[in-house]
């Protein structure tokens, strides 16, 4: 209307320029708004976030003993019964003064209780695992606190600090920076072997870290459509003996149909110049019954390893993998899935691993699920066979169970053992849409252990908590 006005001004005297200025801008009958009755009004769209928390309870029973002992030397061993505890808790999409949906909150916390005596374990230990608040503000946001990155460069780390990022027109930018949080197990006491193998085994307590010597920073840059993805990213991480890790990734992928799907990743370790991990694969469905899969995949382990690590030392030789999977729906309560690889490690020979699975789902109200797998493992140094069957079942509304066993029959005896086994069950309760009680058991025998069982039961409890409708 300011447009109308100043053009009415130029061409006519001020008053009747307003008047029909007026005229113009009054709404006609058919434009004027219509009075709706109360049964035709309808109320607003309940503004909700969303806040959900779950509690996990551990309890282990286990006979261990720290080294094994040199030349018929008796360890003593110990009685452990450690109680973990799980605390999870995150709410989302609260609405800000600026925005709404836009605070989001997330924690993680676990804490052990070790009721029996132990020369190196605290009778109460635990650790924040996350606590960070994220906040957006139309195409950027912002994340303060204990946190985590995930892929690219980065792989996985946690750290203290911040990360900010933006996203528009499908380009996305982030950058992050913090002291990185150390493993609770870096600084744990124990016992090492120092010199030749004749000399004592020492207890080992290392001293405190300085905090401000373990810190990291990086940053990623990418596009990203429903059918076509890339990211480029860096990733620097530090310790007070140099460079921990010094990375750079490409990830790329394309979804050119429906039917098909491919993409390729790249590990490139900037201190020795060598990639650690290189990656393409192309999946497609050629028909509605079958999934194909195929891979190349170069690796050298070591290298994911730090670079102040003793063990990246002792570098593990790279290897080649070329494979594919298939899937074949042949009924519809029938699947096969099948999968087969070769690989060709540097200096030690040829190897292949590949596996043939059957997949039955029988029922709707209570389904039951059995799948039987059997796999097999050819490697220079020695290989296995292994046998898997799994069995789940929902008894009722509100109970499920699951029995799972595996079998693995070695190549070579491994300390004397031919074979490895582990059994394990759970079940289920649903006392209430939130509120879930579980219960499983598991005993293993290996190699490494005569007899390993454990047993565990847990409660969740997820809540949704809608916000009210703000009163006019």
């Amino acid at each position: 209307m300011q447009r109308i006005s100043g053009l009415l001004r130029a061409i006519a005297p001020p008053v009747p320029a307003l008047l029909l200025c007026l005229l113009v801008a009054r709404p006609s009958t058919a434009d004027e708004p219509r009075q709706t009755s109360r049964k035709d009004q309808k109320p607003d769209a309940v503004d909700r976030f969303s806040v959900s928390g779950r509690s996990e309870t551990y309890v282990q029973l286990y006979r261990r003993a720290l080294v094994p002992g040199q030349n018929g030397q008796v360890v003593p061993t110990e009685i452990a019964v450690p109680v973990h505890e799980y605390l999870f808790a995150n709410a989302r999409d609260v609405d800000a003064p600026w925005q709404k949906d836009s605070i989001g909150l997330e924690f993680a916390a676990w804490g052990r209780y070790w009721p029996t005596e132990s020369r190196i374990e605290r009778a109460f230990d635990g650790d924040l695992q996350t606590a960070s608040l994220r906040l957006e503000a139309g195409p950027t946001w912002a994340r303060i606190g204990r946190q985590q990155v995930a892929g690219g460069a980065a792989r996985y780390a946690r750290f203290d600090g911040i990360m900010v990022g933006a996203r528009e027109l499908g380009f996305f930018l982030e950058g992050y920076g913090g002291f990185t949080v150390l493993p609770r197990w870096n600084d744990q006491p124990g016992y090492h072997h120092l010199g030749s193998a004749e000399d004592t085994l020492l207890v080992y307590q290392p001293a405190a870290p300085a905090r401000g010597n373990y810190w990291l920073t990086g940053g990623r840059f990418g596009y990203q459509t429903s059918h076509v993805s890339g990211s480029l990213s860096f990733h620097d991480q530090e310790m007070s003996g140099g460079v921990d890790h010094r990375n750079l990734g490409l990830d790329v992928g394309a979804q050119p149909t429906r039917e098909a799907s491919l993409g390729a990743s790249a590990l490139l370790d900037l201190d020795s110049g060598r990639f650690a991990d290189a990656r393409f694969w192309l999946d497609a469905t050629p028909h509605p019954l079958f999934d194909l899969g195929a891979e190349v995949l170069h690796a050298e382990p070591a290298l994911l390893l730090s670079r102040q690590s003793v063990l990246s030392v002792f570098s593990t030789d790279g290897f080649d993998e070329l494979g594919g999977t298939l899937t074949a729906k042949l009924l519809r309560w029938l699947r096969l899935d099948t999968n087969g690889y070769i690989e060709s490690y540097r200096g030690t020979g040829p190897g292949a691993r590949g596996e043939l699975a059957a997949r039955i789902a029988l029922g709707r109200d209570y389904p039951t699920l059995l799948r039987v797998a059997y796999s097999r493992v050819i490697a220079p140094k020695n290989g296995y066979q292994a046998l898997r069957i799994s069995f789940s079942r929902k008894l009722s509304r509100c109970f499920s169970s699951t029995l799972e066993a595996y079998g693995y029959f070695y190549d070579q005896p491994i300390a004397g053992y031919t074979t490895s086994s582990v059994y394990a069950g759970t079940v289920s309760y649903q006392a209430l849409d939130s509120l879930e009680f579980l219960w499983s058991a598991s005993l293993a025998q290996s190699p490494y252990a005569a007899s390993d069982a454990q047993t565990m039961l847990r409660a969740s409890y997820h809540f949704d908590t809608p916000m009210r409708p703000r009163q006019r």
